[in-house]
């Protein structure tokens, strides 16, 4: 019996690493009008900046179903194993209810240890690889769950937005509305804090908002990982790498692409980092 990790796909993870490390990923949905696509599956991060650019109207995103979740949990559970699904956070999405009832109308002898990582996009991310390499090393139910409370308390996710529009038209502006009204030439710099999206800073111009995002990679030069993410085009995410590179020699440093349904809701033309503190 083994222990098996499953996410969703907000963790926005590159296939190669689901892949190393065995981590099944339920999609979530993207909705273009009346055309339904899975995330990472009808449709990648790439193709879809390119659309939401052009869009008219802002697309719409849906959880995974609950059958989706049974036939993961059945088909793991069938072959001997256990379950710890980890997930995007309970405030920003209704993903963890659908895999509660799927837990409750399963098989009652399958073990399914179900987290809330109160964090979305690569901060789930790095608690979902914290889990899968532990799950890997052998670890038990409890080990593996741990190791994915343990990351998920050590990340921290920041996120210079070009705008607060999609956030609001989205519905998960959360208290970074605390900036609306304000002066429409602001780049509102947000973070994920106790499940929501909230506001840290405000500033006057884009590049002052990649330097302050700069200036809070660097704070702990001690830091495990620093993961930088972006939207659309990549050139901002890849200068900020280039400029902390030299400020974190023990660092390792990571690049992601923040994927559609994360994407929907931050809109193009922003980059952000997660910080991940070294365990104690």
């Amino acid at each position: 019996m083994a222990v098996r990790v499953v996410t969703d796909s907000t963790c926005d993870l590159a296939p190669e690493t689901v892949a190393r490390l065995g981590i099944t990923v339920i999609p979530l949905t993207v909705l273009f009008g009346d055309e339904a696509l899975q995330d990472g599956i009808d449709i990648d991060a790439t193709t879809f900046y390119d659309r939401l650019v052009a869009a008219p109207d802002l697309p719409k995103t849906s959880q995974p179903s609950v059958e989706a979740f049974l036939a993961v949990y059945r088909a793991i559970a069938a072959e001997g194993h256990e379950i710890v699904s980890i997930h995007i956070s309970s405030r920003l999405s209704g993903t963890l209810n659908s895999a509660s009832v799927a837990r409750e109308n399963g098989d009652r002898d399958a073990r399914v240890e179900l987290i809330d990582s109160y964090t979305v996009s690569i901060g789930l991310g790095v608690a979902v690889m914290a889990a899968a390499e532990r799950a890997q090393k052998g670890g038990s139910l409890e080990e593996v769950a741990a190791a994915a409370r343990s990351g998920m308390e050590r990340a921290h996710v920041v996120v210079a937005l070009d705008t607060l529009e999609y956030l609001r038209r989205g519905g998960r502006i959360g208290r970074a509305g605390a900036f609306l009204g304000s002066a429409l030439r602001i780049k509102p710099i947000v973070h994920l804090d106790g499940g929501e999206v909230a506001p840290l800073e405000r500033v006057r111009t884009h590049a002052r908002a990649i330097r302050r995002i700069e200036e809070i990679a660097t704070e702990d030069r001690t830091i495990e990982a620093l993961h930088v993410v972006w939207t659309g085009d990549d050139a901002a995410a890849a200068t900020l790498l280039e400029r902390v590179r030299p400020l974190l020699p023990h660092t390792q440093l990571e690049v992601a692409h923040i994927g559609p349904t994360v994407g929907t809701y931050v809109g193009p033309n922003a980059t952000g980092i997660c910080t991940v503190r070294r365990e104690r």
